[in-house]
């Protein structure tokens, strides 16, 4: 193995050697490469006429050459100097040492391992190869196990839970997507409004309750119909995300039929504002890096001259790309296009790859179907038995303490089987799913999540988990109530709408509104003070072994409280 030196300073310097992130190149090409450039430099030697040159290149031949010949060397010739014999005789003393030590020698240095947090290796995709295998593992024996008991690989239940209604399923879809194509020709009518439909005066109520309207009618469709609880998962997601996609495309499109109309009424500037155009905090700007003194130096340095202010807005008006201008984006096709993409933040333009690459988009279409497969598996053979066995217990006990074990053994049990649940859960649509669209529309920009896996307190989880999402409540949640109230504030109703979009999940899948989800969202705000204390914040390691312990506990414990509670 290949090995770089480092220096670590502990009391002074020492070498360390850190195993690189790539491995070291094929021992065989590489020994074929250097004998192949022995012959080069032995014609060379031979080549050359004077004693001197003779004995340079020979020298030279000898050192390339002395890794691919094992115990040959080349002559050292009968005018070399002193020096150069000397070498020559140590190094065939060691080779001759080497030949006759029953045992090969190993050199030991000081080299750290590949999980430690100074080494720059990084590749473990051999731990997400073993996960995949532990879960046909799981799938193998869970079959051979009902072909024991029923005769069948599969369980009736679960073959029903993926197939009844799916036709409604699909027409629902399709329809709760057809509905908000309304936006469009709005969108259309605020950019032309001279008058009440502006954005600023009624375009804005007026979309907010047609939006409130539709969350109301597609939330609800799924209990008109009596769906399972897995097409109901579906389609309360399915919904949340056309919301957010819907409600960016709107404001975005508001703020920018304000920003074009403020620009038309600078051409005649005496009746017009010329107050500086009013900047938003950045999405990659951390909620806790924001200060009154950095907020007070923007404002300062904004220039709200006449010609500056021009600039701004027109800069506003187009795509960071530079390739689109409002209002020539309220189109339909650029609409189904948007929702097609892998992003619920609403831009002029996005990144594109040349092409889309049709067999990764085939892996990852059939990752999806086999994650949803391995999802009801396991909620089916492992979560709802569990789940359904503590509910006809507790309906024959009557004191507190009964049930309180139950609860402790039903959240025991369910530990393992919600840590595949959620991993499985980040793998379907963080990676396949969103992998897969972005495959579709050729959408460039794939950081869909970052290394969550290494939070150490719930604010960064919620950073890095889920993109996105964290985009959005960034941009329209925080960003838009920035103006208006202070950055706590800002904060606590992010946390808030996070809190209550959680809530509502849960409220669909278990039909129950029991506010267990929320209470423990908003505890997330205290704890991740603690975490962030003096006293608490350097011990990472800790952090996240208590982040790890939390998140699996915390999912057992509140799918027990919602269905049993």
């Amino acid at each position: 193995m290949s090995y770089s030196s480092s220096l670590t300073a502990s009391g002074g310097t020492e070498s360390i050697l850190r195993p690189r992130p790539l491995k070291p190149g094929n021992p065989g090409v590489l020994r074929a490469q250097s004998e192949s450039e022995c012959l080069k430099l032995e014609a060379n030697v031979n080549g050359h006429t004077s004693t001197m040159s003779r004995y340079v290149a020979n020298h030279f031949y000898e050192v390339v050459c002395s890794f691919s010949k094992s115990g040959c060397s080349t002559p050292i010739p009968p005018d070399a100097p002193p020096s150069a014999v000397s070498i020559s005789s140590a190094r065939k003393q060691v080779r001759a040492q080497q030949k006759h030590r029953m045992f090969p020698s190993i050199d030991y240095e000081a080299r750290v391992s590949h999980f430690d947090p100074r080494s720059d290796y990084r590749d473990f995709r051999g731990f997400f190869v073993l996960f995949w295998i532990g879960l046909a593992i799981m799938v193998i024996t869970t079959m051979l196990r009902n072909i024991k008991d029923t005769g069948y690989p599969l369980r009736h239940q679960m073959w029903d839970l993926m197939t009844i209604k799916t036709w409604q399923l699909g027409l629902s879809d399709g329809a709760m997507l057809a509905s908000t194509g309304l936006i469009v020709p709005f969108q259309q009518l605020v950019q032309r409004s001279k008058g009440w439909l502006k954005w600023k005066n009624a375009g804005k109520p007026i979309h907010s309750f047609f939006q409130m309207l539709w969350l109301l009618l597609w939330v609800n469709w799924p209990f008109i119909l009596d769906w399972t609880w897995t097409a109901q998962v579906f389609f309360t997601l399915h919904t949340l995300v056309i919301l957010m996609k819907m409600h960016s495309y709107a404001f975005y499109n508001g703020h920018l039929s304000n920003t074009q109309q403020r620009l038309s009424a600078l051409d005649n500037p005496k009746n017009a504002s010329t107050a500086a155009a009013v900047r938003y905090p950045s999405t990659s700007t951390m909620l806790n890096e924001l200060d009154a003194a950095s907020e007070k130096k923007q404002a300062d340095e904004a220039q709200d001259s006449l010609t500056q202010l021009r600039i701004d807005l027109a800069m506003e008006l187009t795509s960071p790309l530079g390739s689109v201008t409002y209002p020539r984006n309220l189109s339909m096709t650029n609409y189904i296009d948007y929702l097609l993409c892998p992003t619920l933040c609403y831009e002029l333009e996005y990144p594109r790859t040349p092409k889309t690459n049709w067999l990764e988009l085939f892996y990852k279409t059939l990752a999806v179907f086999g994650c949803i497969f391995l999802l009801t598996l396991t909620s089916e053979e492992f979560i709802v038995p569990v789940l359904h066995n503590s509910a006809i217990r507790l309906q024959a006990i009557d004191s507190w303490s009964e049930m309180g074990l139950i609860l402790a053994e039903s959240i025991s049990e369910l530990l393992f089987p919600f840590m595949v649940m959620f991993l499985l859960v980040f793998l379907v649509i963080f990676e396949y799913v969103l992998g897969a669209f972005a495959e579709i529309t050729c959408f460039a920009d794939r950081h869909f999540y970052s290394d969550w896996w290494n939070s150490c307190d719930w604010l960064e989880f919620s950073r890095e988990w889920n993109l996105p999402v964290h985009h959005f409540l960034r941009r329209h949640v925080y960003g838009a109530s920035r103006p208006y109230v202070s950055r706590n504030v800002a904060t606590l109703i992010t946390f808030l709408v996070s809190a209550l979009g959680h809530e509502l999940v849960m409220g669909c899948i278990t039909k129950k509104l029991r506010g267990y989800g929320f209470v423990a969202q908003m505890l997330q705000l205290p704890i991740v003070a603690v975490q962030r204390s003096k006293v608490v914040r350097s011990r990472k390691l800790l952090n996240n072994v208590l982040f790890w312990i939390s998140m699996i506990l915390g999912l057992a414990m509140l799918s027990a409280l919602y269905v049993l509670v």
